[in-house]
């Protein structure tokens, strides 16, 4: 669920250093007389902990003096101080977010994202409600890296989400979410279904989805593009099969919310430096142009105090309500495909790759501090999106059957069976365990199913799997058919189906090896 941080091996920004805070502040044009002073930055952190020592490394070797950190456990969850492999996510959310906005409060936000999609969107909803009631620290503006594809989640937690972001906007809370480092295919796991995917939470209509760019030392910029091992993702973007289309995308050629809505630099190969574990590291991904933009809210909100003015409400609304005068430097090169899967293009306008691109953070500060924010009104017509920009252009599976992921203990292993001339490893398994849904009912699948998993000819397997026994865990992925609507085949008790774990949506993985 967390972003995989991407780390550049080279780079050619600062003698392969990547980018200093300096760099950011000049290219975007951050003000130098605002700081985040009266702030508070909420970032929230899933089972990823981070270490002060390293933060306050790095903000002093750039000459940076923080405010405040606070640590605050949402469920009880410690602080394990960045000793992780995996604790890079909250360094660098801390590190780039106190670097853009020094003088603001940053508050870690700390829950348990278990091991599965559901207890991670658990996790989400019960921090942003503990946010929406934390009377002590009142953040005006949260940063959230973490995500996957939509069809991963129930439908019921995504609504709970963004009922939540919605309440936190309202409020005057911007919630800021990355739009993924896997381009339109917007999944982490590479062997899911080839088709495009929008990333959630980022897809809720409430929330501001960061996406990713490519920035050049003179700040030109392009979409953030896969193009090889160096860079290793591309920015996520794309259309909503949850959301439907909000009031103010309303002349978008769509049927579901687009996103992401603004992007900043993201590419590993023009990456930031942090610091981690004691040493110098180059990072990309959305998960650092979000605690980026975040870090911008904040001096934004700032400025709008000076005014007189509460933190800006609404604020993914505004975006588009007044894109005609928000300064924001258009990206028309590049696009976001992904993993055989074809993306977006970036062209003149908003486009389901970068959005409207990224800004002046000046010009953009100063005109929104003055907006009006208490009436957010249906967006004027913002340009039809060209024809290669509408959604859903990919085939997608027409089964009335979610396409499940699981991982199970193997109950039985049958001879295997030969039907229509091909050969199919048969297996019970036991103790089954959803990693991921795909957005169906997750009571419709039971702890039992019968797979039978296909070999011999090019829709399955090349050969059969060696060492099948009972007793071992493996994971697989492929429909699930219920026990009532089960066919009858040779070995199936009637007991529910996993289907084509072999063709063309499935996998194996067993004793560390993947079958597909």
């Amino acid at each position: 669920m967390k972003r995989n941080i991407l780390f550049a091996t080279e780079t050619d920004v600062n003698q392969g250093r990547g980018y200093f805070p300096q760099d950011i502040r000049r290219l975007y044009n951050i003000p130098s007389n605002l700081t985040g002073s009266g702030q508070s930055i909420g970032i929230l952190e899933f089972s990823n902990g981070y270490s002060i020592n390293d933060a306050k490394q790095f903000w002093s070797q750039h000459g940076i003096q923080v405010a405040d950190v606070a640590f605050v456990s949402v469920d009880g969850t410690r602080n394990d101080g960045g000793r992780s492999p995996d604790d890079e996510e909250a360094s660098l959310d801390l590190q780039w977010a106190g670097a853009i906005a020094p003088g603001a409060k940053l508050i870690v936000y700390e829950a348990n994202a278990g091991q599965t999609f559901e207890t991670f969107a658990d996790a989400v909803i019960a921090s942003l409600k503990y946010v929406l009631d934390d009377t002590t620290h009142t953040p005006s503006v949260l940063s959230i890296s973490y995500g996957d594809a939509e069809s991963s989640f129930d439908q019921d937690a995504l609504t709970q989400i963004a009922d939540l972001i919605e309440q936190l906007s309202q409020k005057g809370v911007t919630v800021c979410i990355s739009s993924g480092d896997q381009g339109a295919y917007g999944m982490h796991d590479t062997r899911g279904v080839p088709e495009r995917h929008a990333d959630a939470p980022a897809s809720v209509p409430f929330a501001v989805a960061v996406g990713g760019t490519h920035l050049n030392p003179d700040g030109t910029e392009t979409a953030w593009t896969y193009n090889g091992p160096q860079n290793g993702g591309a920015t996520g973007g794309g259309f909503s099969d949850v959301f439907p289309k909000p009031s103010y995308q309303s002349s978008f050629n769509s049927t579901g919310r687009g996103l992401p809505d603004i992007s900043f630099n993201a590419d590993p190969a023009s990456g930031y430096q942090i610091i981690f574990q004691g040493r110098n590291a180059i990072v990309g991904g959305t998960s650092v142009s979000c605690p980026v933009f975040a870090g911008i809210v904040a001096l934004l909100n700032e400025r709008r105090a000076q005014l007189g003015k509460g933190p800006i409400k609404n604020l993914t609304s505004l975006l588009y309500t007044n894109y005609h005068s928000i300064p924001y430097r258009d990206i028309t090169v590049g696009n976001n495909s992904f993993n055989g899967v074809t993306g977006y293009q970036a062209a003149p306008g908003w486009d389901a790759c970068t959005g409207f691109g990224s800004i002046d953070a000046s010009a953009f500060i100063e005109y929104v501090a003055q907006l009006d924010d208490t009436a957010v009104t249906s967006a004027p017509a913002v340009g039809s999106m060209r024809s290669d920009q509408a959604p859903s252009v990919l085939p997608k599976s027409t089964s009335k059957y979610p396409v499940i992921r699981v991982l199970a203990t193997i109950h039985k292993v049958e001879a295997d069976a030969l039907v229509h001339g091909v050969h199919h490893h048969q297996l019970l398994l036991r103790d089954v365990h959803v990693l991921a849904i795909r957005g169906a009912d997750p009571s419709i699948v039971k702890g039992y199913a019968f797979v039978a998993i296909r070999y011999g000819d090019d829709e399955g397997l090349s050969g059969p799997i060696p060492d099948l026994k009972a007793g071992r865990s493996i994971e697989l992925q492929g429909e699930y058919i219920p026990q009532n609507d089960a066919y009858p085949s040779v070995g199936n008790p009637g007991d529910p189906v996993i289907h084509f774990v072999h063709h063309p949506i499935g996998f194996v993985e067993y004793e560390g090896k993947t079958y597909q």
